[in-house]
């Protein structure tokens, strides 16, 4: 007997039972055609040997992960020409020989997967992902963790995308249409040909998506998004001065903002890792609470110009150490150690980095250090989404002092922008004119003059406009934000609003689930924007899910009260909706039909019109002196 290393393939023909009680005679032949004929020359052609087989299936071992990939997905193509259906799994691991045979966990996850596919796919271990070349990388998508039968642990398991190139579409819709398959199944395929293949068509990937994931929901899926998840949690302030959390506040803020320009990453949102400061929980506990794969942990000691950072990258899952650093520098080498942490991360995570993103990471936002000290004082003087106009002040006047001392600090500006335009829109001193919302705008406008690429600057700016009407505006600078930094929720809410306002309704539920996603510790709001989305896409059962689950967490929420009384009207529960309606003018006293007129939610779209009516059935005073809309009894 020989212990060794493995890569092994199972594969089993679907519903081959039920083709032999229809036809034996030419079930039979067709089954050995696929064995003889592709099977077995396929597994010899690329390096592996066929040790076992079963009837319809069988199990082959390779010298390499790549090459039992290659065969894989050979054997998939040439399964398009023949009247059966294979599943394959594929894994690597520990496996004893033994007269030819072979033996042991490696072989029974191998077994394990292949059982889990769906028909015409390839589920592979984690193992595989991490063993094939990087340049396969974009070949995997997670499918999430299933129990396996006899294995402890739950399995984390990815599908595997067919190659460019290998496949072509009649065939599949050949084999869909043979009505051998069930509905469920036969969108389940569509769909995966769609996410296969659309991306290698740039014309048609916005028809796509929208396809592809309707298919995925109407077989009973969710589309995956395969890149590694990672969060930084707040590095620990190791000065002995409780003044200095401020710094290590900071510097973690901008790790999370470097990692999160990088697109192959999904990086969650800063408040979310933030909220679970000082909560003494298991690192596994963590990653689950947040939907993170991978977790950065780690400390900063300033001490003069002195600084010492130390950090550690952690598997969520297993809880294993990855890999840790320190680093000794000087205070005035901030930047270069945020660079290099960005690195290490990025290059463990994904399976390449491109230089540009690298020397993007690198470039230092300003020369002068006690200007960006400032900046850092500022963002932990106010965080956005407070109502305290003490700290918003003394926010606005650290960045002042900042841009006094560089004034082509761009982040500066734009920070400095928001302090005008949240003041306006959020009434939190009760001074603010439209004449800041213009002093605001124009110090943005100069942020992104000064740095193109600044994607914080875009996001304030999309806020700015939308407050002055200009929601055309509002939505270019929403989609030119998170397309500089694509893991943004704030931005990606901002988008999905506008998308609400313009008719893209799918695309806008999109990316509410996306910024939810990076976000798992969201405030309300991002709920609110989800089941609006919702609402407009016509996806009523989900949107009323959502919005209940709102309320359940904050009753008086006037946006979730506002929308599921539609949704409430819409299908069919008008007492339900009434009902809504009176708690939300309780909660929100001035709220009237004619705010909403103006406030055109929904845009220009038809949809208006059918919100407006739908908020008028549930009794909505159409002004704010409790006026009720004309031709409606007593409230029932």
């Amino acid at each position: 007997m020989e212990r060794k290393l493995a890569a092994i393939v199972a594969g089993d023909i679907v519903g081959y039972t039920r083709l032999m009680s229809e036809d034996e005679s030419s079930t039979y032949a067709a089954l050995r055609a696929a064995f003889s004929g592709l099977i077995i020359p396929t597994v010899d052609k690329h390096g592996g040997r066929t040790f076992k087989t079963t009837g319809d299936g069988f199990l082959a071992t390779f010298p390499s992960v790549n090459e039992a990939l290659d065969a894989a997905i050979e054997i998939q193509n040439g399964f398009l020409e023949r009247p059966f259906d294979m599943r394959l799994g594929i894994n690597l691991g520990d496996v004893i020989e033994d007269n030819g045979d072979m033996f042991g966990d490696g072989v029974n996850v191998a077994s394990r997967l292949e059982a889990m596919a769906e028909p015409a796919s390839i589920f592979v271990s984690e193992a595989v992902v991490r063993s094939a070349d990087r340049s396969r990388s974009k070949l995997f998508y997670s499918v999430g963790r299933r129990q396996a039968k006899n294995i402890r642990e739950p399995l984390a398991v990815y599908a595997v995308r067919i190659e460019p190139g290998q496949g072509s579409g009649p065939n599949w819709i050949r084999r869909i249409g043979r009505g051998r398959a069930s509905l469920p199944y036969a969108a389940g395929v569509a769909a995966l040909v769609l996410v296969v293949a659309l991306p290698q068509m740039p014309a048609l990937r916005a028809i796509g998506a929208d396809i592809s994931d309707s298919l995925l929901r109407l077989s009973g899926g969710e589309p995956a998004d395969a890149r590694p998840s990672v969060a930084v949690l707040p590095f620990d302030n190791m000065s002995g001065e409780a003044d200095q959390d401020y710094f290590s506040d900071g510097l973690t803020e901008d790790i999370i903002a470097n990692l999160a320009r990088n697109p192959e990453l999904q990086v969650i949102a800063r408040n979310s890792t933030f909220a679970l400061r000082g909560q003494a929980e298991d690192i596994r506990r963590i990653g689950e609470r947040l939907g993170a794969g991978y977790v950065v942990e780690g400390s900063a000691r300033r001490s003069g110009d002195q600084l010492r950072v130390v950090a550690q990258l952690i598997d969520a899952r297993s809880g294993a150490h990855l890999w840790s650093r320190s680093y000794d520098r000087r205070v005035e080498d901030i930047f270069s150690v945020q660079t290099d942490l960005t690195a290490e991360i990025v290059s463990h995570l994904v399976s390449y980095v491109r230089e540009s993103e690298v020397s993007n990471a690198a470039e230092r936002p300003t020369e002068n250090l006690q200007a960006y000290d400032l900046v850092l004082q500022a963002r932990d003087r106010y965080e956005h989404g407070s109502k305290d106009a003490g700290a918003l002040i003394a926010a606005r006047a650290l960045l002042h002092r900042a841009l006094e001392l560089d004034p082509g600090y761009a982040a500066a500006r734009a920070n400095l922008g928001m302090t005008y335009i949240v003041d306006f829109a959020q009434k939190i001193s009760g001074r603010a004119t439209m004449t800041d919302v213009e002093t605001g705008l124009s110090e943005t406008r100069q942020a992104v003059r000064l740095d193109p690429n600044l994607a914080v600057g875009y996001q304030v700016l999309s806020f700015g406009l939308s407050v002055t009407g200009d929601y055309a505006g509002a939505m270019q600078a929403a989609q030119r934000s998170v397309e500089l930094n694509p893991n943004d929720p704030d931005s990606l809410m901002a988008l999905a609003k506008a998308q609400v306002r313009f008719g893209s309704y799918d695309e806008a539920v999109r990316n509410a689930e996306r910024a939810r996603r990076l976000h798992p510790i969201a405030p309300e709001y991002y709920t609110y924007v989800y089941g609006q989305a919702l609402y407009a896409a016509g996806r009523l059962d989900e949107a009323d899910q959502v919005l209940r689950e709102c309320l359940i967490r904050a009753p008086r929420e006037a946006d979730c009260l506002l929308i599921h009384t539609a949704v409430q009207s819409q299908r069919g529960d008008v007492q339900g909706a009434q009902r809504t309606m009176a708690r939300l003018t309780d909660v929100k006293p001035e709220f009237s039909l004619a705010d909403e007129r103006a406030n055109r939610r929904f845009g220009a779209s038809p949809l208006m019109d059918q919100f407006l009516s739908q908020l008028a059935e549930a009794r909505a005073p159409d002004v704010t002196s409790g006026f009720v809309y004309p031709g409606l009894g007593p409230l029932l």
